[in-house]
């Protein structure tokens, strides 16, 4: 779905008291030259929701800038660049029974009327700075 239309149902999932899985996929991200870009409107660029059906990448949780996966988006037998698998891939060695984790590059200075999460990364570059939780140093 569109960016706008996540916006109206992350509303509607508030006054409800549900907790939201949405994403925003490529807002930033081009395939055609497969850099970062700043030219999406909310129109045009899509979110997955994943509050009500979701896969395996529900149990990855975020962390602020030192998570230890990436998130790529992948093309499978399509040139559509609409259409796209996402892809974790290891950031570093991972140990035995580590949390896996992921930046969502959230803002969490952002003024937008909703508000995804209280970031509780714990860690030392937490971009939440009203979090009593952060590691210090």
């Amino acid at each position: 779905m569109t960016n706008s239309e996540q916006y109206y149902r992350n509303i509607e999932y508030r006054e409800k008291n549900i907790h939201t899985y949405t994403m925003l996929l490529d807002a930033d991200y081009d395939m055609e030259i497969n850099h970062f870009k700043d030219d999406l409107n909310d129109d045009e660029a899509l979110t997955l929701d994943a509050t009500r059906y979701g896969n395996v990448s529900r149990f990855v949780n975020h962390r602020c800038g030192d998570p230890n996966l990436l998130l790529r988006p992948v093309q499978i037998d399509t040139r559509d660049t609409h259409y796209y698998h996402v892809a974790f891939f290891t950031a570093r060695d991972i140990a035995k029974k580590e949390e896996l984790t992921w930046d969502y590059n959230i803002n969490f200075d952002d003024k937008h009327e909703v508000k995804g999460f209280r970031c509780l990364c714990g860690s030392s570059l937490c971009r939440d700075k009203k979090n009593k939780f952060q590691k210090k140093g």
